[in-house]
């Protein structure tokens, strides 16, 4: 069998320009879904999605570009025939953020009920992923945990791994108005009370001016990054920098502490896969009486040993009965043809502190195959060189989550758990399963409400009359309110 070759697939220029177009239809697509989304939660996720098609269009884009920069100024070669090393899976886990609220905010209660959304994009290359959207964060969180397993496919070593996280504030009026009627219905009601002068220029509003002065979708502001190299990759987990982006253009009320946790691990492909099979000869020496004799047996290099059995069947179910260490103290060398007995003949030798430790000799069947073995054994060296404390231990990868639905996590609360009145607090810590409703029918508002930072829209002001009004609204609870009641599969308790 010739041996597999475990370079990572690179991807071609019509391959990008396919990945383009695709990333193109699933962005216009996403914001005709943004565009006719009239639930919070579903303004959330496709806000969310839409960036992350924008992040894969740019990184494709910009791929292509340099590649073909490259070619006009010949900067562009061929890499077919050269001894490159294995590339990798790369998967990063267990990925948590610490806030650090205000003792007044944390400990004694007080202070107001800011709530966030927040994600992670990351980033290798052109891959990027997004992890699980994490709603309502308010100060009784400690932390920001995910429980996403991002994996990443043919990465050379090397690489560089950027973590963004984005953060958006949810605005409390979105849970007290059904839509931009109910709201214009509230300001005529009012608008006889607060002087004929105001009263006159709110009555006189229409929908598309409510319209003007609301944003069509969340915006997500990136609050903080970090870079994860090779030399951060291992088997626990660890605490990184996380660089924070709180300039005045984009201020950030998140209270990031300025340190993150996760778990950054990779396998390289010469511990998962084949680099070399076949048949092999291999020298045994009689005990009794010290005879030699050549035993034909299959031969895997992987995960650096050579594993033998006695046919390529047994290499399914059987534990090799024999395996020969190949690792950055191995030694190969051909064999003497003065004393060699067989042809093709070349030695692996386990080395400690310099010294051979043991020697094995193997032969090939033929010239073909000897020259597939050596160039095998001396990619799997090259490797490990090149891969250094990563190739010492085969680390775990959990099983990738990337393709989950957005309701398949479990979940702490809702939007539609904070509406005033009676409420169920719940942290990421609780144990309680997530209650997520098949069918729910809810008259909180459509229309999300923003306030002036960040935010650039039509007629804004801090102090307009629509503004004052929608605050005083806010404020004022209707007692008479439509009550949304959601039932729990578990105890049937409903929350208002």
């Amino acid at each position: 069998m010739a041996n597999r070759t475990h370079f990572g697939h690179t991807m071609t220029d019509e391959e990008l320009q396919h990945k383009i177009d695709h990333e193109i239809k699933m962005r216009d697509g996403t914001a005709k879904l943004l565009a006719a989304s009239k639930h919070p939660e579903q303004m959330l996720e496709a806000a969310k999605s839409l960036l992350a098609c924008n992040s894969r269009m740019i990184a494709y884009m910009s791929e292509l570009q340099k590649r073909k920069t490259d070619e006009a100024f010949g900067r562009r070669r061929s890499t077919e025939g050269d001894q490159l090393p294995c590339k990798a899976r790369v998967a990063i886990s267990d990925i948590r953020i610490p806030l650090m609220w205000k003792d007044t905010d944390h400990f004694k209660n007080k202070g107001d009920h800011r709530r966030y959304v927040v994600f992670c994009l990351l980033k290798i290359g052109t891959e990027i992923y997004d992890t699980s959207l994490i709603k309502d964060v308010d100060r009784s969180m400690t932390d920001v945990t995910f429980e996403d397993c991002i994996v990443f496919h043919n990465i050379p070593n090397g690489f560089e791994c950027r973590l963004e996280v984005y953060c958006h504030k949810l605005c409390e009026d979105l849970t007290l108005a059904s839509s931009h009627k109910k709201i214009k219905k509230k300001i005529d009601k009012l608008s006889g009370s607060i002087g004929k002068s105001v009263g006159r220029r709110l009555s006189g509003l229409t929908d598309s001016g409510i319209l003007s002065n609301m944003i069509v979708g969340p915006k997500y502001d990136m609050i903080a990054h970090a870079q994860l190299t090779t030399s951060d990759v291992g088997d626990s987990v660890n605490t990184f920098d996380l660089s924070l982006e709180h300039t005045q253009e984009n201020p950030s009320e998140l209270p990031l502490f300025g340190n993150f946790c996760c778990r950054l691990a990779a396998q390289p492909y010469c511990l998962i896969e084949d680099t070399c099979s076949g048949f092999l000869y291999i020298e045994k020496v009689d005990d009794e009486d010290a005879s030699i004799h050549w035993v034909r047996q299959w031969c895997v290099l992987k995960n650096l040993s050579i594993s033998c059995w006695d046919c390529a069947e047994d290499e399914d179910w059987r534990v090799p009965p024999l395996s020969i260490p190949v690792t950055k103290e191995s030694q190969i060398s051909d064999a003497d043809p003065s004393v060699i007995q067989r042809p093709f003949t070349f030695h692996v030798s386990s080395c400690e502190y310099g010294t051979i430790r043991k020697q094995y000799t193997l032969a090939a069947e033929n010239k073909d195959d000897l020259q597939k073995w050596w160039d095998g054994l001396q990619q799997h060296l090259l490797d490990q060189v090149v891969w250094k404390d990563v190739c010492d231990t085969l680390m775990k990868i959990k099983p990738s989550n990337q393709k989950r639905l957005s309701l398949g996590r479990k979940v702490t609360s809702t939007l539609y758990d904070d509406t005033p009145g009676k409420q169920l607090t719940s942290t990421l810590y609780d144990d309680t399963p997530a209650v997520i409703p098949q069918k729910q029918k809810c008259r909180t508002a459509s229309i999300r409400l923003e306030s002036n930072n960040g935010a650039s829209t039509t007629n804004n002001s801090e102090f307009s009359p629509l503004t004052m009004m929608l605050k005083k609204y806010a404020a004022d609870e209707e007692p008479d309110a439509p009550v949304t009641r959601q039932r729990s599969r578990d105890s049937g308790i409903s929350s208002s």
